[in-house]
């Protein structure tokens, strides 16, 4: 009995020693590959799409736990991803009732965010594997690119031709994140919310309206709700 109490402390404290030592280090820089996927409103106009994170945890050194649990500061420095756009097939009737098919194309959006910003804590799970859990503010500007149906030649019942609108717009987000991290490496999930008003540099045809003759728009709001797939390591 005596022997099976003493493995049993071993095994703790190399346990506590293992995560602690991997806690420790939660002091360190990351960059991650992202994998984007669009939700709701985001998903009906883009697909998905890749991005890159770049940033460093600042732990606080309280003792909690038995220093098994470290609150600290989440800053991202760089995160940028993009999207390609989705096309959709419209069927215009003229006045002379011969039928033109016509599509929205598919364009481009970027994300950029600096300075994502957040609590986080670290929570030590097994020997030398933690978990860290972050809350971001996430300051993003939004580049998108699409091309369309020029509105003069539709109105004229001529040809339909493409142009291309872009916009430029600023949205603020909320970003919860969580990390599983095992030596230099970690893997895990974070959910963005928010919203952006995208104002075009011409009007277009607003996408998954295909109900009679579309109005063309040169504005829309458009959630930016977002599911990233993150791996990467520390340094």
């Amino acid at each position: 009995m005596k022997k099976i109490v003493l493995l049993g402390i071993a095994l703790i404290t190399l346990f506590s020693q293992g995560t602690k030592a991997q806690i420790e280090d939660a002091g360190q820089n990351y960059i991650k590959m992202q994998f984007v996927q669009p939700l709701g409103q985001y998903k009906d106009y883009y697909k998905s799409g890749f991005g890159v994170e770049f940033g460093r945890m600042f732990p606080l050194r309280f003792d909690i736990a038995d220093g098994l649990i470290l609150p600290g500061l989440d800053i991202t420095f760089v995160d940028f991803t993009f999207n390609t756009g989705k096309q959709y097939d419209y069927f215009r009737y003229p006045n002379d009732d011969s039928g033109e098919w016509f599509s929205t194309q598919k364009g481009v959006a970027f994300n950029f965010s600096l300075a994502k910003i957040g609590p986080m804590v670290t929570i030590g799970i097994t020997d030398g594997l933690v978990a860290d859990f972050a809350v971001q503010y996430v300051p993003t500007f939004v580049w998108s690119i699409r091309k369309g149906v020029d509105k003069n030649n539709w109105e004229h019942n001529t040809t339909v031709k493409e142009k291309t609108a872009s916009s430029f717009s600023y949205a603020s987000r909320v970003g919860f994140k969580g990390d599983i991290r095992y030596s230099h490496f970690l893997f895990g999930l974070e959910f963005l919310v928010g919203s952006a008003t995208l104002n075009y540099s011409s009007d277009i045809l607003p996408i998954k309206d295909k109900s009679g003759d579309p109005k063309f728009i040169s504005e829309t709001s458009m959630g930016l709700g977002t599911l990233l797939l993150n791996f990467g390591f520390t340094f």
